[in-house]
């Protein structure tokens, strides 16, 4: 070891001991040093030996996270979920462990989930403007009931904050006010926030959802080009745009919708029940049943894991049974 690297590597334990009052772990900091130089597969492989040979740690809890961040990264989301799992078995107060959790479920679409997820770590902290706003993106995603929209709004109601100041729950509370009577507030509301340069990728993420459902595709699609510059390997806004081009019409492109499909499958690692829906309408779309079947069946496979009900599910046994779904445009 060069005498640099030593030096860098005795101020590392030393910040170790003041943060964590135990012994470092080699494995980790190694770990840790590949995961800021973004080396995801080797971290993992580092973190799970640490986590092996030292399972009474006090720094456990952190390394569980960092390792699920990996996996996350690694699109390996199952075992990004059961880490994080573990780390919330490990220490059930801890806040970031929820929310992280909350957030890969949303990544998925499995918003119900995440809307338990999400309560349950608002009965053990105090709710926030991070937290209320994942409950309330998850209530929306979930397509909200009754019981679970008057806990959002309530939630709303006892957040004191600043209007402006969190641009995320403004836009999460703009949503929920859409989903709960289509007000042209909440509406003009959205088109404002997503308007805005630089603005929340939400809100013009929400805003091109609305579009859609008006038919105004060409404009839908613009804000959807404009969520892709800022992230391009979003599954969401992927599913949204093959969406756009299955409307019968000037703007219907099934070849390209079935492209876009696939890529957002891809993202999920074909575990987005909502992308995996759009890749087998595509498929009908096409005239490739075989595809549209597969992909169907995977799509239910996943949703019958899941807590609650998902409106696609209905329009599968369509699928499967050889009928052609209804467009969710």
């Amino acid at each position: 070891m060069s005498l640099g690297r030593l030096k860098k590597r005795l101020v590392s334990y030393r910040d170790w001991i003041v943060r964590w009052r135990c012994m470092p772990v080699d494995a980790w900091l190694d770990a840790a040093e590949l995961y800021q130089n973004s080396n995801f597969e080797r971290a993992a492989e580092l973190y799970k030996q640490g986590l092996s040979s030292h399972p009474t740690s006090r720094a456990r809890v952190n390394a569980l996270l960092d390792l699920s961040h990996c996996l996350f990264r690694l699109s390996r989301f199952d075992e990004a979920e059961r880490y994080l799992r573990q780390a919330i078995s490990t220490d059930p107060t801890l806040r970031e462990g929820y929310v992280r959790l909350a957030r890969l479920q949303l990544w998925l679409g499995y918003a119900t989930e995440a809307v338990w997820t999400a309560r349950v770590s608002m009965q053990r902290h105090s709710p926030d403007p991070e937290l209320v706003t994942l409950f309330v993106t998850a209530v929306v995603e979930s397509g909200g009931n009754p019981t679970s929209i008057a806990e959002a709004q309530k939630f709303l109601r006892q957040l004191n904050y600043d209007s402006g100041g969190f641009p995320r729950l403004d836009v999460a509370r703009a949503r929920l006010a859409y989903l709960v009577d289509k007000s042209e507030e909440a509406r003009e509301d959205l088109a404002r926030m997503a308007s805005v340069d630089r603005g929340p990728f939400e809100a013009v993420v929400a805003f091109a959802e609305v579009l859609i459902g008006e038919g105004k595709l060409a404009y839908a699609r613009h804000q959807l080009h404009r969520a892709l510059s800022v992230a391009a390997d979003h599954p969401k806004v992927l599913r949204l745009l093959a969406r756009t081009y299955l409307n019968e019409g000037t703007f219907y492109e099934p070849e390209y919708a079935v492209q876009l499909a696939l890529k957002a499958c891809q993202l999920t690692s074909w575990k987005g029940v909502h992308e995996l829906y759009i890749a087998a309408q595509s498929y009908v779309a096409v005239g490739d049943r075989v595809a549209a079947l597969l992909a169907a069946t995977r799509a239910k496979e996943v949703a019958a894991r899941l807590l609650g009900g998902y409106p696609e599910v209905a329009q599968l046994e369509k699928l499967l049974q050889g009928r052609p779904a209804e467009s969710q445009a």
